[in-house]
């Protein structure tokens, strides 16, 4: 047989059942052929890498992996090779078989840990062949390598206690011959149970397994794998990249101005959560740079996990930039549109953002929902290929919209919103949130003269089907307060993200023609600061299609603001209903789009072209220009402080 091992890193949640199924998914290497879980008992995945086992307070019940047709039987006089890494923080209640040479339901060998957290060797009738001399330390790593020949009479059994992973034994045990070990083995058993009831249930955690017919297998270290890289957050000093790992104890940020992560600078080390997310930040960065980074796991820096990003210029710095932006994709979509985006060089070169309006995935995540769900769909919506490319490469700043958060009109009552709450500050590279200890992602960051402001128009609203009034709401009291100060703030242009787009449509649906009082009162507020807001431009995608207006189309006197959208990413399309002054584009099928914004500073005015493209195949299906003249933007106001 070929030599078998397996580290239990599936890319699976912590706290997920170990199954066959799928026990050989992501790096955990050769798939197992059963998995038995007795009552009482429980196999999971366990945070950090490897798996847990307590197996509870009860005799002839089980809980063990196994690779039987995966093992061709060795013959009686050949030599079989198995091993183990585990540790534990208690002694076991009683003797725990963590090792176990089988033909069919017949013990041919046996390796067990006892109470007093010994090594054992017992024989085919279970008797005790050899013992170790010293008890392994709790809390530690330990290596159990076993070398087994059956036979009636003759067999042969060693068995070597490493530390971790050194290369020295610090104790063996044999070998003893002239054993009768029953035969030849069919099947490989790892972590299979108490001898007899334990006083209380026994936890170990097993960092790998691992058999060979060929040789000793040697120290078995699980490679450091990278689920998913995001950057994001970039400031013009500091960057924040999101990473999920597996395998690993702690990982830091590598920085350098070269590709080659030549005198780089570092980021604090720690370590990931339970579902192996962690963000690492650095600051103290060079402003207006291009900057290449990657990772270093446990001192070793991997060759996964690279990317880039360009910090900001110095906020009032009249800059000319480029940023994509749009929302809705199928669930764990690959799509091409986020390769385009990550290659898209504009006159400015690669995008300085994108901006994800929402819609990360279609789960609609309802009652029922636990934090391992949310925590396992981040994982494999930012896992594929195409998603890796475009977060490693382009800052991403990111608000959810409705299939992301509770579902089609789902609002702040949505049963699963403290654990999307949770989940998208452990993994999403966000800005500094507006409001701390609550649910909502509202938040805001300026490139030069322009100011982005990402609204949350899911976690904060109200029921739309309530009656219209005064505490009927979208964004919520602080939220709303918050963006009426964003609005004041001295940039010249702002630049609003929304997931769902900005003009007063019909009543009774997701939009803001359900929310007709707030809509109205921010509507005459802004009319009441003049010239003090400055230019608005809003960005979305929920509608599925691109489009683009100049702020006279729509119902009642048109939306007061531009609107340019930049959806699907990878979903059906909506045909117009309504007027749109500088156009519409939809398909009857999957619209694979984004949108695409130059933005030109020339240090007078400033100028906004919008291209709505196709990815598929390049072509600008809608455009439109938006102008911030020169007279609305005042050089006194610079001498406002900047947030």
């Amino acid at each position: 047989m070929p030599t078998l091992l397996n580290t239990f890193a599936t890319g699976q949640s912590a706290g997920t059942a170990v199954s066959a199924a799928t026990s050989g998914d992501g790096a955990a290497g050769t798939p197992f052929d059963g998995v038995t879980v007795g009552a009482g008992n429980t196999l999971t995945i366990a945070s950090g890498g490897g798996a847990n086992v307590t197996v509870g307070a009860s005799s002839g019940q089980p809980a063990y992996v196994e690779w039987s047709t995966s093992l061709t039987p060795s013959a009686t006089s050949a030599m079989l090779y198995a091993s183990i890494g585990l540790d534990f923080a208690a002694n076991p209640g009683t003797g725990l078989a963590i090792v176990r040479g089988m033909s069919g339901t017949s013990q041919r060998w046996r390796i067990e840990l006892t109470s007093s957290a010994t090594v054992q060797i017992r024989n085919a009738a279970n008797g005790t062949i050899g013992s170790a001399s010293a008890a392994l330390a709790t809390g530690t790593h330990h290596r159990i390598e076993v070398a087994a020949a059956g036979h009636n009479s003759n067999g042969e059994i060693e068995v070597r206690i490493y530390a971790g992973n050194g290369t020295t034994p610090v104790e063996t045990l044999g070998p003893f011959t002239s054993q009768v070990l029953g035969g030849p083995v069919s099947s490989i058993r790892y972590i299979v149970g108490a001898s007899a009831s334990p006083a209380s249930a026994t936890s170990v955690h097993i960092r790998y397994v691992g058999g060979s017919t060929t040789a000793w297998m040697g120290p078995a270290v699980p490679t450091p794998t990278v689920g998913h890289v995001w950057v994001g957050a970039v400031t013009h000093t500091s960057a924040v990249v999101s990473y999920g790992m597996s395998n690993i104890g702690s990982a830091r940020l590598v920085v350098s101005t070269s590709e080659d992560l030549s005198s780089p600078v570092y980021s604090s080390a720690i370590a990931p959560n339970a579902d192996g997310f962690l963000k690492l930040s650095r600051g103290s960065l060079s402003t207006n740079t291009l900057h290449y980074f990657g990772v270093e796991a446990d001192g070793a820096l991997l060759a996964s996990g690279r990317g880039s990003f360009r910090t900001d210029p110095t906020p009032g710095t009249p800059t000319s930039f480029s940023v994509a932006f749009g929302s809705c994709q199928q669930t764990n979509s690959n799509a091409e549109t986020f390769a385009k985006i990550a290659e898209r060089v504009g006159p400015y070169g690669k995008a300085r953002r994108m901006l994800h309006e929402g819609d990360l995935h279609y789960r609609d995540f309802g009652a029922g929902t636990t934090a391992a769900d949310v925590a396992s769909q981040y994982k494999t919506s930012l896992g594929t290929p195409n998603m890796v490319q475009m977060l490693s490469t382009v800052p991403t700043a990111y608000v959810w919209d409705n299939h992301d958060w509770g579902g089609t009109d789902s609002n702040a009552a949505a049963p699963a919103g403290p654990f999307l709450a949770a989940a998208y500050r452990q993994v999403v590279p966000h800005y500094p949130l507006a409001t701390a200890g609550s649910v909502a992602i509202h938040q805001s960051f300026v490139i030069g003269r322009v100011r982005f402001i990402a609204l949350d128009t899911r976690s904060q609203r109200s029921d739309r089907t309530l009656a219209e009034s005064s505490s009927k709401t979208m964004l919520g009291t602080e939220q709303k307060t918050w963006f009426k100060a964003q609005l004041l703030e001295p940039e010249p242009l702002k630049i609003v993200v929304s997931g769902i787009y900005w003009r007063r449509d019909a009543v009774n649906g997701d939009r803001w023609g359900s929310y007709q009082t707030e809509w109205a009162e921010l509507r005459d507020w802004v009319a009441a600061q003049g010239a003090a807001v400055g230019k608005v431009l809003v960005v979305s995608g929920d509608r599925h299609a691109l489009y683009a207006d100049d702020g006279t189309g729509g119902p009642s006197g048109g939306t007061y603001w531009p609107n340019v959208g930049g959806a699907a990413f990878d979903q059906g399309s909506t045909g117009a209903f309504e007027t749109w002054t500088h156009g519409y584009y939809s398909v009857s099928g999957n619209l694979r789009a984004y949108g695409w914004l130059d933005i030109t500073d020339s240090g007078a005015g400033i100028t906004v072209a919008y291209s709505g493209i196709t990815s598929a195949d390049d072509v600008v299906r809608v455009s439109m220009t938006v102008d911030v003249p020169a007279a609305a933007v005042l050089p006194a106001r610079w001498g406002i402080h900047l947030r």
